[in-house]
């Protein structure tokens, strides 16, 4: 049978159990946190099936491929290891984006790839479920999550990396280059091959993922599904990518609060305003600050 594996999400469904939140760890050797979040993990009441505990496009598309195939669904998580998503398991803030307040890797000031290979043998919800003898591996994971995981799968059998077929946006390179033949060439025309397909960045690998098993579906041999792929998005075209300039946060403001009127004071709708009327760049999360504060302004500007 298939396998699709998916990376988790920072949205979940389900608050995080409170025993579960990596600040709260104490700082010391990989393996020696890891072994710590695994008790904790012991301990915290799991009610949510891993299938179910995720929110967001990008889960939601591997599910869809998922169902189509009628594969089975396992997901890399930073906080549970390799999860199956029949299991149950509880809901946690861990992850290894470094400016995260639950970022592990600050409690270990290792890598990413160390700590994964701690945490899977110190989570109590690790699957064995790659180790199966057959099937194709469809696994969806960005760049940061496929560097997490790279050190493991590069040591798969060779006849197991046959089976992988991975989608993430750039080719494997550096530690990830043994996973290079098993990549599908998918690129930004996948936006064109459908009008369902178009999404972000953030949602790439998944919506791959989705359109290979939908309309691919893959064969025992890597090169000739990365032929049907390449073959696939011949003929369409990437959209064009509006060239923003970045501004600082001071100037961010003064446009927010000059345009406060133009969108009402709504922050998505002046985030819009900002990136595709006025053509400049901000992050999300830096933008949802800045906006923070410009209203803060305004409401003590109102008082005073």
């Amino acid at each position: 049978m298939t396998l699709v594996i998916v990376m988790c999400s920072k949205r979940k469904r389900a608050e995080a159990d409170p025993t579960l939140f990596a600040r709260d760890l104490d700082a010391d050797d990989t393996l020696a946190v890891a072994r710590a979040w695994g008790r904790r993990l012991v301990e915290a009441p799991a009610h949510t099936r891993a299938g179910d505990l995720y929110a967001g496009r990008g889960f939601l598309e591997a599910r869809r491929a998922a169902a189509h195939l009628h594969a089975d669904l396992c997901v890399v998580s930073a906080g549970l290891g390799l999860v199956e998503a029949t299991t149950l398991a509880p809901s946690y803030s861990l992850t290894t984006v470094s400016r995260d307040a639950d970022s592990i890797l600050a409690k270990t000031e290792g890598s990413a790839a160390a700590w994964w290979s701690a945490l899977q043998s110190a989570s109590p919800f690790s699957s064995s479920a790659t180790t199966r003898e057959s099937g194709l591996i469809l696994a969806s994971l960005s760049a940061p999550y496929l560097s997490m995981v790279a050190d493991e799968w590069s040591r798969w059998p060779a006849e197991r990396l046959t089976r992988l077929r991975l989608f993430s946006k750039e080719r494997p390179t550096g530690p990830a280059e043994a996973l290079a033949p098993c990549w599908m060439p998918y690129d930004d025309r996948l936006d064109a091959a459908a009008d369902d397909l178009a999404g972000t960045q953030g949602d790439f690998a998944q919506r791959a993922l989705r359109h290979f098993a939908t309309t691919i579906q893959g064969s025992s041999n890597a090169a000739a599904d990365s032929d049907k792929v390449s073959q696939a998005l011949d003929g369409f075209q990437a959209r064009r990518t509006p060239v923003r300039h970045r501004l600082s946060d001071d100037a961010v403001l003064e446009l927010i609060d000059a345009h406060w009127a133009t969108v009402g004071g709504r922050s998505g709708a002046m985030l819009r305003h900002l990136r595709d009327t006025l053509g400049f760049a901000c992050e999300q999360r830096r933008f949802q600050d800045l906006f923070k504060r410009a209203a803060a302004i305004r409401q003590l500007e109102a008082t005073s």
